[in-house]
């Protein structure tokens, strides 16, 4: 049975995805978000349509000075040399293998995954550097069936999409296309089901801050990790 997504971006960052004003790292996790809810992917063709009608209410600007030399411009295009590698087009699902284990992703994440370097592992979980922007560290997140991420806060913005099982924490619980947003003034302790491991993309701009017993240790190190 198909889990019905209940979690989503919320409408201002919907709007800015399809203006294409997001940053880069933020509109890969809410395109991968998309691809996974029906429910969004209305909103988005909604909201498409809105901003087309707006644009075609605005008064036109006067270009009569200014006709631009269409004919220079598409000289310029067409002598543009062919890509020596163009892009590979995926007919098939795209997945992530992590052990013997393989996963399907959704196909905004197929380029990057093509791209993922090797997997780091700590105890229950395991981690992949997708090769994304500089301002903030995109990874794969594997965490094993019954397995507790210790309790933690956010020094900045970290954004999680779950891509397969689920996730348990204070708040609820979240299956696959769900996405959680959480900000410094967020403190959780994520959890895996008892019989169901879980994979999810995650976007941080600034390392965790665990805040609880032996596990504050990994404070100095733990940005080496997530």
């Amino acid at each position: 049975m198909t889990h019905a997504v209940k979690h989503h971006p919320g409408i201002p960052l919907l709007e800015q995805y399809v203006e294409g004003t997001l940053e880069a790292d933020v509109a890969l996790a809410v395109a991968a978000h998309i691809d996974l809810c029906p429910h969004c992917q209305q909103l988005c063709q909604d909201l498409a349509v809105e901003q087309g009608t707006q644009l075609q209410l605005m008064k036109p600007v006067d270009t009569q000075d200014s006709e631009p030399d269409w004919q220079t411009m598409i000289d310029s295009i067409t002598a543009e040399p062919p890509l020596a590698n163009p892009p590979r087009q995926h007919k098939g699902p795209i997945t992530v293998q992590f052990k013997d284990k393989t996963f399907q992703v959704p196909r905004a994440l197929a380029r990057l995954v093509e791209q993922q370097t090797k997997w780091t592992q700590l105890g229950s979980i395991a981690n992949n550097k997708l090769p994304a922007g500089d301002k903030r560290h995109v990874s794969l997140l594997y965490i094993d069936k019954d397995t507790a991420i210790p309790q933690h806060t956010h020094r900045g913005l970290e954004i999680t999409l779950i891509l397969s099982g689920a996730i348990v924490d204070e708040q609820g619980q979240y299956g696959v296309g769900d996405i959680l947003i959480n900000t410094p003034d967020d403190t959780h302790t994520p959890r895996t089901l008892p019989d169901q491991d879980c994979l999810c993309l995650s976007v941080l701009s600034a390392p965790l801050k665990f805040n609880k017993g032996i596990t504050r240790l990994l404070n100095p190190l733990q940005h080496f990790f997530y």
